[in-house]
């Protein structure tokens, strides 16, 4: 059987967190990039949008004042 001590010498201590510590920065690298990616994504679908809904506005208003100086 493996023997488990109960106390572990203090660099495996201490290897044991500097892996969990860079784990963790890897792993809230990849997070805060995945974040940055979402915002990125966002920003242009919400600009394409705009754009659209200001082209649609503009042919609405341009159809609209047509209409009212060709009924004069």
């Amino acid at each position: 059987m493996t023997e488990h001590p109960e106390n572990p010498p203090e660099n495996v201590l201490a290897e044991g967190k500097a892996a969990y510590v860079k784990a963790q920065k890897k792993r809230n690298l990849y997070i805060g990039l995945a974040l940055a990616g979402f915002v990125v994504l966002v920003f242009f679908i919400s600009m394409a949008r705009m754009s659209q809904g200001i082209r649609h506005d503009a042919e609405n208003a341009a159809t609209a004042r047509a209409s009212v100086s060709g009924s004069h």
